[in-house]
């Protein structure tokens, strides 16, 4: 029989029907990880006499067997969807910090989008386009400082949010289904397109059904990914608003975008305001409010945690040629991209270089400028 390492049997506890988080936090507490290969193929007795109760002992019997678990590992590697487990050093360590963190993630694109600094945009599916056009400039201009922007792949205020995001940076979407099992099915390309540059991400195994219980379980990772979560609009009750609480809960930042008083799908983030979330309305609003933690936020380079702002810093030839640019004159992105022939990827990187050594500050309008002026 092969021996199976402790990511793949965690695979494998979770791609068996009825065992959920709580059991698997039972596996590791009664029996330990480290140990849980030597459990394959055990019967019913082995696991309540150690501690199961006996519906759960029958599950994990029929379920956690040599055979099952190539067959799951199987199905996984065949579908294209690759997966980190809690164990992982890939693991995200915001997430990791959260209640109830997955024990499996399953993704379609670049892992590497987990450790940049993450903030949520989320709201209502039925928006308006006020909402549409504020989640969509939220998440471009975010993606644009570098930010990964993280939804939930849902119609209105996500979805735009994503599109937004994809036209200067990455984003993550986190499925309420399968990685297989795209919904609304509609985001299908959306997804696709995700996948390339950023990463599609799920809880639920190859081959779950889509059911409505599974959509407030992710917005525990949407929150817990993040650095702060915005609500763009949102009536009273509804999923934002449980992705907002459940970020206070982590004591994760949380920000709401005003909206007119008499419009319904404005009293959730009227509410949280007057709670004492952050009134924003562009990026630098919530760059600004977030920018002490990035001192601590993973680096989308390297895992290493950003530098704190030093206006000292050695600049290379590129970053000191934007610097003079900016310096002599207040330019916006466009005119940059003109005037130092660069390539849009290796500006942005300057730029938020720069911003993050509190060199240069964007300013209303797209505009930047010496911080000192």
């Amino acid at each position: 029989m092969r021996v199976w390492n402790v990511n793949q049997c965690l695979v494998g506890l979770h791609h068996i029907q009825g065992i959920g988080w709580h059991t698997i936090q039972l596996c590791s507490t009664l029996i330990g990880l480290s140990n849980i290969h030597e459990w394959l193929n055990r019967s019913a007795a082995d696991w309540q006499s150690a501690g199961f109760k006996p519906s759960v002992a029958e599950r994990l019997a029929g379920g956690f067997t040599d055979e099952r678990l190539n067959i799951f590992l199987e199905k996984t590697y065949n579908s294209g969807v690759d997966w980190i487990t809690l164990m992982d050093e890939a693991y995200p360590e915001y997430l990791k910090e959260s209640p109830e963190p997955p024990w499996v993630l399953y993704g379609m694109g670049a892992w590497e989008a987990l450790h940049l600094p993450c903030i949520a945009i989320v709201g209502t599916r039925h928006c308006t386009g006020y909402g549409r056009k504020v989640a969509y400039q939220l998440g471009r201009d975010l993606a644009l400082e570098g930010v990964g922007v993280v939804s939930g792949l849902a119609r209105g205020i996500d979805a735009a949010a994503h599109e937004g995001a994809l036209t200067s940076g990455s984003t993550i979407a986190v499925l309420g289904s399968s990685c297989q099992n795209i919904y609304p099915q509609e985001h299908h390309q959306l997804a696709q397109r995700i996948a390339q540059s950023g990463l599609v991400l799920s809880e639920s195994p190859i081959g779950t059904a889509s059911h409505p219980g599974l959509f407030p379980r992710r917005n525990r990772i949407i929150a817990g990914l993040s650095l702060g979560t915005v609500v763009v609009e949102s009536q009273a009750r509804g999923g934002a608003m449980i992705t907002a609480s459940l970020a206070l809960e982590m004591s994760r930042e949380v920000f709401a975008v005003p909206g007119p008083v008499t419009s319904p799908k404005s009293e959730g983030t009227l509410q949280l305001i007057r709670e004492g979330a952050a009134a924003v309305g562009t990026s630098a609003h919530i760059m600004k409010e977030i920018r002490g933690q990035l001192t601590t936020a993973p680096h989308r380079d390297n895992n290493e945690t950003v530098m704190d702002h030093d206006e000292h810093v050695e600049l290379n030839d590129q970053e000191q040629m934007i610097l003079d640019v900016i310096e002599a004159q207040e330019s916006t992105f466009d005119e940059l991209l003109m005037k130092s022939g660069l390539t849009f990827a290796q500006l942005h990187h300057i730029l938020l270089s720069l911003q993050l050594h509190n060199r240069i500050q964007e300013r209303p309008g797209g505009v930047y400028g010496s911080i000192w002026t």
